[in-house]
């Protein structure tokens, strides 16, 4: 979990600098709103299943962009199947929700990206396996425990690469989380490796003319 930190913090820092150093040269699609639907693969790792688990995923997210970095707010969803937590509990999917600054250090046919930021991860609907616990009382005291133990925090690091056309853009990312503290669900780094495309929506700010319209 330190090592993680330290990671993001360096991240974040090289952010900051990154996107102070250009902010005086305006992209073609500084300041606009952009919509941006992925699809891809996470993997995580729970107390039931100690290997790493690989599942399909699903997103979508607004990016509002600035003078050369940007906020991404969206959330991914890791589509599973009777997924075991524990020994007892099983799940299907995975859902997170983040907020992430990015830099766009470079203005081209293919850009680079980075950044980091926070977000909340959650083991949707875990229910307890029936087939292992009868005792209506007993699966309920571990039905009760399993839901404190389903969503945590993360901070985050993502890089990925995008071309862009107009208002269509195509990117392919890789991110990394923290690891959630002991006693959740979730254990270790969720990681996530997705493509997808942007649609430019307009701009973000009045008065400004952006190619990203």
């Amino acid at each position: 979990m330190t090592l993680h930190r330290h990671r993001v913090a360096i991240s974040a820092i090289a952010l900051a600098a990154a996107m102070h150093g250009t902010a005086a040269a305006q992209r073609d699609d500084s300041y606009t709103w952009k919509l941006g639907l992925n699809i891809g693969a996470m993997a995580f790792q729970t107390a039931g299943q100690p290997q790493t688990t690989v599942v399909p995923s699903v997103g979508a997210h607004l990016l509002i962009m600035a003078h050369r970095g940007g906020l991404l707010v969206g959330f991914d969803e890791g589509v599973g199947t009777n997924e075991r937590a524990t020994a007892n509990v099983l799940f299907n999917d995975v859902r997170r929700f983040q907020a992430v600054l990015l830099a766009f250090p470079v203005s081209g046919p293919l850009e680079p990206y980075f950044g980091g930021g926070v977000g909340i991860q959650q083991v949707v609907g875990p229910r307890v396996d029936h087939n292992l616990i009868t005792d209506p009382a007993q699966q309920a005291s571990i039905l009760s425990a399993a839901e404190d133990a389903s969503a945590s925090g993360f901070l985050t690091m993502l890089v990925g690469l995008q071309g862009r056309w107009k208002r269509f853009t195509v990117f392919v990312q890789y991110e990394a989380a923290t690891s959630p503290s002991d006693g959740m669900l979730l254990q270790s780094s969720t990681q996530t490796l997705v493509g997808g495309i942007r649609i430019g929506l307009g701009t973000a700010r009045e008065g400004v003319t952006a190619g990203g319209n």
